[in-house]
């Protein structure tokens, strides 16, 4: 018998809870009446704040710049990228992103590996300087650095800038790349 009261008190406790919980504790629920009035209750304060109009954020002009990577047959491709501010720097990162699946499904491809990053692009005593990382001079063959060098060379001369473009790399000029120790003729272009 003393089971059966325990269980019973148990229950009992429960629906309670469940009661106070349904009823009293939320708002139950009550299907909208549209033809009720609403009234609502005015609230001064001494300090109003003053409503700023939201402004319409000026559309940002996107321009275009060209992107030099590689077809078939090694020719060269340029493609046109679209951004919020075309510069230099830009221009070189889009570059190492690599082609889009759009521009590779057309045939179009980079030489430069995946993991190489740009360290920085300075417009330096009249002079442009590339910085890559070390990784930019590995893998493939001659074809292939010579490939990777034309890209960035003609990627910058999209700019119009006049200017002789020299590539470090980790912030070294380079001299010799690659295994086979292909001499690099400094400036680029």
């Amino acid at each position: 018998m003393g089971v059966f009261i325990r269980t019973l008190i148990a229950c009992l406790i429960i629906c309670a809870g469940y009661y106070v919980y349904m009823f009293l504790g939320k708002e139950s629920y009550q299907p909208l009446n549209t033809n009720e009035t609403t009234v609502t209750r005015e609230v001064k304060t001494d300090k109003i704040q003053p409503q700023t109009p939201k402004r319409e954020e000026p559309e940002e002009k996107q321009e275009e710049m060209q992107i030099c990577f590689m077809s078939d047959e090694n020719t060269t491709h340029y493609v046109k990228r679209k951004t919020d501010k075309a510069t230099l720097e830009g221009a070189i990162e889009e570059l190492l992103k690599g082609p889009t699946k759009y521009e590779t499904s057309h045939g179009v491809y980079s030489e430069i590996p995946q993991d190489v990053k740009l360290m920085w692009v300075k417009d330096e005593n009249g002079k442009i300087i590339v910085n890559l990382t070390r990784n930019f001079e590995y893998g493939g063959g001659t074809k292939s650095i010579q490939n990777r060098i034309k890209q960035i060379k003609l990627t910058v001369d999209s700019f119009n800038l006049k200017k002789p473009v020299y590539l470090y790399l980790d912030g070294k000029q380079v001299e010799y790349m690659g295994g086979e120790g292909i001499y690099i003729e400094q400036p680029l272009n």
